[in-house]
């Protein structure tokens, strides 16, 4: 098991919350709580990074899923960066690919409308 840790940052698309370790039942409430407390900017957008995610559980998928309903709510948008292949293949059986904004790596996260 691998503790988890959050951590947030800010790029010029908006705030940047980085998962790394196990995100499952014991902790799921901690991604939720961290994307509440971002600063997301009325039709902000936020992009969650995966690249350190190390397991996923049903509760972390739900806490991910708490994360969109919260910034669509907001008026705001999301996606999903980085994500492993173990969770990506989770979210595709559940047909969350369709739901989430899904990209391969970091790199600058472009937001529809962008030039």
């Amino acid at each position: 098991m691998k503790l988890l840790t959050i951590t947030t940052s800010h790029v010029p698309t908006g705030p940047v919350i980085e998962v790394a370790g196990d995100l499952d039942y014991t902790n799921a409430q901690q991604l939720r709580r961290a994307a509440q407390a971002c600063a997301l900017p009325s039709a902000g957008f936020l992009t969650v990074d995966l690249g350190e995610l190390a397991f996923c559980d049903s509760s972390g998928i739900t806490a991910l899923i708490a994360v969109r309903n919260h910034v669509v709510s907001a008026g705001g948008r999301m996606s999903l960066v980085a994500v492993p292949a173990n969770t990506r293949r989770l979210l595709r059986m559940a047909g969350l690919d369709q739901v989430f904004d899904i990209h391969e790596g970091m790199g600058p996260v472009r937001v529809a409308g962008d030039a």
